[in-house]
């Protein structure tokens, strides 16, 4: 008999032991959480400012370091531990290491300033045990070939640093997203010959839906509007602004956006949660108050009261598990 109520009571304890386990697990699984960081453009804001270092400011600097620690504390709270900084632009390359890669574009940053938002980043990604991506821009406005001399200039520089992220999943190459849908970006591959593309080759490539419907690839659902998926449903992307193309640019209310952080948490891999403070595409969810906006697309009428209502969707969906 104590044998038989031993063995039970083993039993029971194992299952118990079990249950928590599996309870554990459940709550570390699940897809990477991403979002973009916008590290220029900020006379889009037009009236909207971001809660930086107890200041409400409309032209937040990346080269400040002190700022990027308080965006990147907000990012890290909210239970994002990568960021994607968003390089898209050709001039923000100027004067990179090695020599001109795009001509000066005139604002006075190039590379020396643009860079130093880079390294902030990268700075304080090692202060706070983050990772890092780069968002490079479209090959097909700007050439394959001069896309893959960025990302020559980015093997080099920052991919083998350890907090540059790299894809996991089986897959241990750096991770890269380029501002084009799988559909065009793909069949413009093909079409390039090998050493204009060698140095891209050697990232794990992640494609976005721009301005324009797509059919889906198994590389999509990185962004950058609405909200995607890849074909296979690995990625997924959502953001608090409704529509593709910039006309039916809308910010959606709190229970639509608390049901597409919902849905990106179903991807099996990468959950990508539109830009902390990406203000000229209305995909910004970050401690924000429009309520002085002059873009009708970055408020809708049920939140404008609220510059905290988003994150605190994206950071309740992350961290009370």
């Amino acid at each position: 008999m104590r044998l038989t109520r031993l063995a039970l009571i083993i039993g029971l304890l194992s299952l118990t032991l079990v249950s928590c386990s599996d309870k554990k697990a459940v709550n570390q699984d699940g897809p990477v959480p991403v979002c973009h960081l916008l590290i220029c453009c900020r006379s889009a804001n037009t009236g909207s400012t971001f809660l930086v270092q107890d200041q409400w400011n409309p032209a937040h600097d990346y080269r400040d370091i002190d700022q990027v620690r308080d965006i990147l504390q907000k990012v890290k709270d909210a239970g994002i531990k990568v960021v994607s900084v968003d390089f898209t632009n050709p001039p923000e390359w100027e004067m990179g290491e090695g020599g001109r890669i795009h001509l000066d574009n005139g604002d006075g940053l190039n590379w020396p300033g643009y860079g130093k938002m880079l390294d902030n980043i990268v700075q304080v990604c090692h202060e706070k045990d983050m990772q890092f991506v780069i968002f490079i821009g479209n090959p097909a406005a700007w050439t394959m070939k001069y896309w893959n001399e960025v990302a020559g200039f980015v093997w080099e520089k920052y991919a083998q640093d350890p907090a540059y992220r790299r894809y996991g999943f089986g897959d241990d190459r750096p991770l890269m997203v380029v501002f084009l849908p799988g559909d065009t970006f793909w069949p413009l591959w093909e079409n390039t010959p090998d050493e204009e593309k060698d140095n891209l080759a050697k990232f794990r490539l992640g494609t976005c839906q721009v301005n324009d419907p797509i059919d889906a690839r198994p590389s999509d659902g990185w962004g950058y509007r609405n909200y995607s998926e890849s074909s296979d449903g690995k990625v997924r992307f959502c953001a608090p602004n409704a529509g593709v193309p910039p006309q039916d640019w809308a910010r959606v209310d709190a229970q639509e956006w608390k049901r597409r952080v919902e849905w990106a948490l179903g991807a099996t891999e990468y959950a990508v949660f539109g830009s902390y403070d990406d203000t000229c595409d209305g995909i910004h969810w970050g401690i924000c108050d429009v309520s002085a906006s002059g873009r009708p697309y970055h408020i809708n009428p049920t939140t404008v009261d609220n510059p905290y209502v988003y994150y605190d969707i994206l950071k309740a969906a992350l961290t009370e598990k």
